[in-house]
């Protein structure tokens, strides 16, 4: 009886182990390649979806017509932006889902993206596909109670909506606003007329309605903290402060863009605003010139359900990821 060799039976052991230690290799090898191939596309997918939405949540804002009109329309932007970075809805297996979800000063657009991913070697361990999904939720907010870094500035909501103005796409003509006239009305009563305040908070110190508090507001880029309508935000009496219109205080700030509140004729806060400062001018006449802004993605404005709502759409809105 023939037996075979001890060491040709070692040899063939050997060349086993060999192809099944390749094997191994190379799986591992794949893993790796079709993992960071399965990032970059992750991270491509998340930035076209974080487009998209925030493009759905702006066009929602900008579109007229009923509400299913709006968001129809919000949803074909919504693909656009996505087919535009490469995610064609039913080719080569994109999947974009839109959601909407509309609350009364608010609107988040939410976008799913999937997208199966082509593997190379991982397809030798038959895994052919992964899949890779994503989430981005946009939320586009108006009527803010809510404002970060506002100015200590006042203005009647008599001044819109005609004084809004585009300066992305227009020369925006600035309008003169004058102090209230001497006596004890305070409250700028129409659509030229503004004044200072110190916004002090209903549960913070108590208000020091002085020239230095409105000073040490305009030098500390606003209020640093935010500021509500239900906020006490009161306005300073209807003398000269001659001060505040000079170069260490609200000349600085001629050419920036800031929020301010709006308030009706007995003081009531209503809204926020974008203002642009074009001028300023002290004594004798005690002005400043200029417009509102709209539209502007005002990230410092705030919508928060725990706090009295804003009742006027002042032209600035806000459109920012938050998920």
């Amino acid at each position: 009886m023939d037996h075979e060799p001890a060491h040709k039976r070692q040899q063939g052991q050997v060349m086993v182990l060999f192809l099944l230690a390749i094997f191994a290799i190379i799986g591992m090898v794949g893993l790796v390649l079709d993992g960071g191939s399965v990032f970059a596309q992750r991270r491509d997918q998340q930035t076209a979806a974080d487009l998209a939405a925030m493009a759905g949540a702006a066009a929602y804002l900008n579109s007229t017509g009923t509400a299913v009109q709006r968001q129809a329309y919000a949803e074909g932007v919504a693909n656009s932006v996505a087919t535009a970075n490469g995610y064609v809805e039913g080719t080569l297996g994109v999947n974009l889902d839109f959601a909407m979800n509309t609350g009364t000063f608010f609107t988040d657009v939410t976008i799913e993206l999937d997208k199966p991913h082509r593997n190379n070697f991982a397809a030798i361990l038959g895994m052919p596909t992964w899949d890779v999904g994503v989430t981005a939720t946009a939320r586009a907010t108006y009527q803010a109670n809510g404002a970060r870094g506002a100015m200590p500035l006042m203005f009647n909501a008599e001044a819109f909506p005609g004084a809004i103005c585009n300066d992305a796409v227009e020369t925006c003509t600035p309008t003169v606003y004058q102090l209230p006239p001497p006596g004890p009305e305070s409250v700028p009563q129409d659509a030229t007329t503004f004044n200072w305040t110190v916004m002090c908070t209903a549960n913070g110190n108590p208000c020091n309605a002085n020239s230095n508090e409105v000073s040490n507001l305009i030098n500390g880029q606003g209020a640093n903290t935010v500021i509500y309508l239900d906020d006490v935000i009161d306005p300073l009496n209807a003398g000269g402060h001659i001060d505040l219109f000079g170069a260490n205080d609200l000349a600085q700030k001629v050419g920036l863009m800031f929020p301010v509140p709006i308030v009706t004729d007995d003081g009531s806060a209503v809204g926020w605003a974008y203002f642009k400062l074009v001028s300023v001018e002290g004594a004798p006449d005690k002005v400043i010139t200029g417009y509102f802004v709209s539209p502007v993605n005002g990230e410092e404005l705030v919508v928060n359900g725990g706090h009295t709502n804003g009742t006027l759409f002042t032209g600035a809105y806000s459109v920012r990821l938050t998920n």
